[in-house]
């Protein structure tokens, strides 16, 4: 089921994933209501919530996965893929973020966060799992051609 080439895959989405998140968390840190750091403090404290959003771009692989049944299904997503990506990053970036402002108080906004109304959840934090995703996919097939895989 799992071939040297899936994992190498799957690899590969959480290491494109992994930094474009850090470069995210870091940009937005600021819409966040956490106490005033060094820049080196923040980059090192948003380190571990882009391991999360790496995480979770491999769920929305896993996703596309289980519903094409293809697991190389991002080195030609389609619009169904790119659906797929968005809606699923929509419906993960809400749930994170209502467990973490509502249920466990993890963190909260600061004024300069916008808020969308009706779920009652930042704008920056949806698009980012909207837009990273996507991002990552788009990258991944130059990555996976120049490191000499094949389709």
């Amino acid at each position: 089921m799992f071939s040297t080439k899936h994992i190498r895959l799957q690899a590969y989405i959480f290491l494109l994933a992994v930094p474009l998140n850090l470069m995210w968390e870091v940009a937005q840190i600021r819409a966040y209501d956490f106490p005033e750091t060094s820049l080196m403090t923040g980059v090192i404290g948003c380190f571990v919530p882009s391991l999360g959003d790496g995480l979770m771009t491999l769920i929305i692989y896993w996703t596309g996965w289980l519903l094409f049944r293809e697991p190389k299904w991002p080195l030609n997503p389609g619009a169904k893929g790119y659906l797929l990506m968005v809606g699923t990053g929509l419906v993960l970036a809400v749930g994170v973020e209502w467990n973490a402002l509502y249920w466990t108080g993890s963190w909260a906004y600061d004024e300069r966060m916008i808020t969308i109304p009706f779920l009652g959840v930042g704008l920056l934090p949806l698009l980012q799992m909207m837009i990273l995703p996507t991002a990552t996919i788009l990258l991944l097939p130059l990555f996976w051609k120049k490191l000499g895989q094949t389709v």
